[in-house]
């Protein structure tokens, strides 16, 4: 017959209690941050797609002579951001100035980390909050035209009655006033164009995905920090509309 005299159930129950709150706390400890960081990545792949949709009604108001567009939206994991602060574009030509402004932004920004997608002159970028890079998701309508050696500068500037800001479900409400869209074309002297981009702050600095836009997809060289030139274009077309935006 066994012997059951050094059996306790008080002992037993002790150590099958601590072996599941063991394995609750290791669950918890490395499982849940998994979670978490899972969930904010599907919510920035998911805002990303939002933000590009958004692009699309700003190119539609602004090429396509759509007069307004009202989208409803869900902005997961951080608020999405109106303002008519931006960065700043400068159009040179000879040293005087012909086009000169901030063009604004829509921008969202993520609760996980803060990492920033904006819309900026009609691109899309996104950048960390900490670290100075940043990159191009979608790239805005600027041409060069070998054949005529013509730029064609296109800028969509936001306007915003205040600062607006949505987190949740919402609509945004864009309408272009057709009395505000310029066109204006420009003779260039050789080596006589400069275009500058001036960012809003250092947390909101996109200099390095202007710079490989311009340098890379527009053929255009890099004098100094910020400041671009065109070895070959001859004819420039400034093109401006400016979008205003209600709603939330």
């Amino acid at each position: 017959m066994k012997n059951d005299d050094g059996v306790s159930e008080a002992i037993g129950f002790i150590l099958i209690f601590s072996i599941v709150v063991l394995g609750i706390a290791i669950v918890v400890l490395y499982g849940f941050p998994l979670l978490i960081a899972g969930q904010g990545s599907a919510d920035m792949r998911n805002m990303e797609q939002t933000v590009i949709v958004l692009q699309n009604d700003l190119k539609s108001i602004s090429y396509k002579m759509v007069p307004y567009k009202e989208t409803a939206l869900q902005v997961q994991g951080g608020v999405l951001f109106v303002t008519e602060a931006s960065g700043t574009f400068e159009v040179l030509i000879d040293g005087d100035s012909k086009y000169n402004s901030q063009v604004g932004q829509i921008r969202y920004v993520s609760d996980l980390d803060s990492t920033r997608i904006v819309i900026e002159n009609g691109a899309v970028l996104t950048r960390p909050e900490r670290g100075s890079g940043s990159a191009m998701l979608a790239e805005p309508r600027w041409y060069y035209d070998d054949p005529s050696n013509t730029l064609i500068l296109s800028f969509i500037e936001v306007q915003t009655e205040r600062e607006r800001a949505l987190a949740g479900v919402g609509r945004i409400e864009m309408k272009n006033d057709p009395v505000q869209k310029i066109t204006r074309e420009y003779t260039l002297p050789v080596d006589s164009l400069e275009i500058h981009y001036s960012p809003l702050s250092p947390e909101h600095d996109y200099s390095v995905a202007w710079e490989n836009y311009l340098t890379g997809r527009l053929g255009m060289v890099q004098n100094s920090e910020n400041v671009y030139t065109h070895p070959s274009a001859s004819e420039l077309v400034v093109q401006e509309t400016v979008i205003t935006i209600t709603g939330f």
